[in-house]
């Protein structure tokens, strides 16, 4: 409990001493301030944005892979906590965007979590995500065969007040010069493909 202190000011008056003069009437109580305008925000709490860049991928008899620098950065006012990141390897075609989003909708939310990303901070990791290659599904044009792999990604993290998760997905291949990116060929047989780019797919949340 905290300790209150109480001063006295000017000194103790003697018991003989003239009687003092009658007090002064009170002065009319100030008029109150008025009240601050505009919007108060309550709602403050971290947003963590994704940042992507493949740097190779690896297509043999056992697997295709991406390997791939991954960057989360915290734009809110607040820390997030207990960060856990998930990625999940697809097939471009039909499906992409029902699978997308069912892997958005239902995360794993299981695995070693980043303790705190301090607000207008990064964590960046260097790892990779693996489709077996029975999983894979290529597609044939011009007698070659070729295979486009997407990339989908959750952020899921907490703060005082609630949970958020912002989840993102992008398409991989090779660079070109423009603005398109070439595909993987898988008719050449196991090989490294570098010189990688990304190109944000449209299906995305952030909550």
């Amino acid at each position: 409990r905290q300790r209150e202190t109480f001063a006295f000011a000017g000194e103790a008056a003697a018991l003989d001493s003239p009687a003092p003069p009658p007090p002064k009437p009170a002065a009319p109580p100030a008029a109150p301030e008025p009240a601050p305008t505009g919007i108060v925000s309550t709602r403050l709490r971290p947003w963590l944005e994704i940042e992507f860049k493949p740097q190779r991928g690896v297509i043999d008899d056992e697997r295709a892979a991406i390997a791939f620098e991954l960057s989360v950065y915290n734009s809110g006012p607040v820390p997030a906590r207990d960060v856990l990141l998930e990625a999940s390897l697809f097939n471009a075609g039909a499906a992409q965007d029902q699978q997308i989003a069912l892997f958005f909708d239902n995360p794993v939310a299981k695995g070693d979590r980043i303790a705190v990303i301090p607000p207008m901070q990064r964590i960046t990791v260097n790892t990779a995500v693996f489709l077996a290659r029975d999983q894979v599904r290529p597609f044939e044009v011009e007698g070659r065969t070729l295979f486009v792999p997407v990339i989908a990604f959750n952020a899921l993290y907490g703060w005082g007040g609630g949970t958020g998760q912002t989840s993102a997905s992008y398409v991989v291949g090779k660079k070109t010069g423009g603005e398109k990116l070439a595909p993987f060929r898988l008719d050449l047989g196991p090989r490294i493909f570098r010189n990688l780019d990304a190109r944000e797919h449209e299906l995305g949340l952030r909550k």
